[in-house]
């Protein structure tokens, strides 16, 4: 009885804020596509590339305006995704971000809770995005990923999604995005996989992501270039 109660919070819970998340995100998008002026490639079958139900979206991170590109990018679906808890203190703040669609985190001590709520989400067929890097990356190269999206993408049986954001090199530079073939993990680790086959399967996913950016640099990149040259 009690499992089947948790069960239907958990369910109520997913479904909150989608009247304040579609109105945010409506009238903040002529604003994000005049700012972001989004480029969109497709390293593999575009079609295959568009998630219909829950996905996990595993995208590197360039700036701090990344899920706002991202919002541009999945500009069909209602995105959550994961923030960490800091920026929940303030009453008005904590309301704002919840209706924006983000999860509050605790870095350093992670609470089950939100793992389980999470993978709802996704069972529930939501698209939530997570930065694996887990913080802001000013280094250029992309950083290893955290276990975790592993975890989740095994529990809920949704596709990681693997999306390459190339760090723009001024402000006002058009922002580029190459989403990469959903990937299933269940085929990757077992169905209660160990801490070593978690951490295997999440470097694979990261090599998925540098192969985004290979794309980019040997094929977009290139092609953009050669374009250019043809112009002068």
């Amino acid at each position: 009885m009690n499992s089947n109660s948790n069960s239907k919070k958990r369910s109520k819970d997913v479904k909150e804020y989608t009247f304040f998340l579609d109105f945010i995100k409506v009238t903040g998008s002529v604003t994000a596509f005049i700012w972001k002026r989004p480029k969109i490639c497709y390293a593999g079958d575009k079609k295959a590339s568009l998630v219909k139900d829950g996905v996990l979206i595993a995208s590197n991170h360039v700036t701090w305006t990344d899920p706002i590109m991202l919002y541009c990018v999945f500009w069909r679906r209602r995105l959550r995704f994961w923030a960490t808890k800091d920026l929940f203190q303030k009453p008005l703040v904590n309301f704002l971000f919840r209706s924006a669609g983000c999860i509050p985190i605790d870095k350093d001590n992670f609470n089950m809770a939100t793992l389980r709520h999470s993978v709802d989400l996704l069972k529930n067929g939501k698209a939530l995005l997570i930065f694996p890097e887990g913080e802001v990356n000013q280094q250029g190269e992309t950083l290893s990923f955290k276990s975790g999206i592993v975890l989740m993408s095994q529990l809920s049986g949704a596709p990681i999604q693997p999306v390459f954001l190339v760090r723009p090199k001024k402000w006002y530079h058009r922002n580029v995005a190459i989403v990469g073939e959903p990937i299933d993990v269940r085929g990757m680790c077992s169905r209660f996989p160990t801490v070593d086959e978690l951490q295997t399967v999440s470097e694979k996913v990261r090599e998925r992501e540098l192969a985004l950016e290979e794309h980019y640099n040997n094929v977009i990149s290139k092609k953009s270039k050669d374009r250019k040259g043809e112009d002068l």
